[in-house]
Protein backbone atom coordinates (compact mmCIF):
# COMPACT_ATOMS: atom_id res chain seq x y z
CA UNK A 1 0.00 0.00 0.00
CA UNK A 2 3.02 2.19 0.62
CA UNK A 3 3.94 2.06 -3.08
CA UNK A 4 0.15 3.34 -3.94
CA UNK A 5 0.12 6.18 -0.82
CA UNK A 6 4.21 6.83 -2.82
CA UNK A 7 2.65 7.22 -6.24
CA UNK A 8 -0.48 9.00 -5.37
CA UNK A 9 1.97 11.76 -3.79
CA UNK A 10 3.75 12.03 -5.98
CA UNK A 11 1.11 12.75 -8.62
CA UNK A 12 -0.37 15.39 -6.19
CA UNK A 13 2.86 17.33 -5.81
CA UNK A 14 3.15 17.25 -9.98
CA UNK A 15 -0.13 18.32 -9.86
CA UNK A 16 0.27 20.97 -7.08
CA UNK A 17 3.36 22.01 -9.26
CA UNK A 18 1.81 25.25 -10.34
CA UNK A 19 1.77 26.85 -6.56
CA UNK A 20 4.82 27.18 -4.51
CA UNK A 21 3.71 27.46 -1.01
CA UNK A 22 2.20 23.64 -1.19
CA UNK A 23 5.50 22.68 -2.80
CA UNK A 24 6.89 23.15 0.41
CA UNK A 25 5.46 20.82 2.68
CA UNK A 26 3.97 18.27 -0.65
CA UNK A 27 7.85 17.07 -1.28
CA UNK A 28 9.36 16.54 1.75
CA UNK A 29 5.77 14.49 1.92
CA UNK A 30 6.29 12.78 -0.49
CA UNK A 31 10.23 11.62 -0.06
CA UNK A 32 8.97 10.98 3.67
CA UNK A 33 6.46 8.22 2.13
CA UNK A 34 9.05 6.91 -0.63
CA UNK A 35 11.62 6.12 2.29
CA UNK A 36 9.12 4.57 3.87
CA UNK A 37 8.48 2.26 1.01
CA UNK A 38 11.99 1.65 0.97
CA UNK A 39 11.97 0.53 4.96
CA UNK A 40 14.28 3.27 6.21
CA UNK A 41 11.68 5.12 7.95
CA UNK A 42 8.14 4.74 9.83
CA UNK A 43 5.92 6.89 9.63
CA UNK A 44 3.64 7.91 12.80
CA UNK A 45 -0.54 8.72 12.91
CA UNK A 46 0.32 12.43 12.55
CA UNK A 47 2.15 12.07 9.52
CA UNK A 48 -0.56 10.42 7.83
CA UNK A 49 -2.95 12.46 9.03
CA UNK A 50 -0.67 15.48 7.75
CA UNK A 51 -0.40 13.74 4.42
CA UNK A 52 -4.17 13.17 4.48
CA UNK A 53 -5.08 16.73 4.87
CA UNK A 54 -2.39 18.53 2.79
CA UNK A 55 -1.00 15.99 -0.32
CA UNK A 56 -3.70 13.35 -1.18
CA UNK A 57 -6.95 12.11 0.61
CA UNK A 58 -6.32 8.72 -0.96
CA UNK A 59 -3.18 8.08 -0.14
CA UNK A 60 -3.89 9.84 3.54
CA UNK A 61 -6.58 7.06 3.91
CA UNK A 62 -4.35 3.69 2.08
CA UNK A 63 -1.15 4.91 4.95
CA UNK A 64 -3.42 5.04 7.61
CA UNK A 65 -5.16 1.71 6.92
CA UNK A 66 -1.36 0.10 6.66
CA UNK A 67 -0.49 -2.09 9.11
CA UNK A 68 3.16 -0.86 9.71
Amino acid sequence: MKLAAFILCLISTIAMGWALIPLIWCIPMTVSVYKAYKGEKTLGVGFKVCTLLFVNLIAGILLLVDED
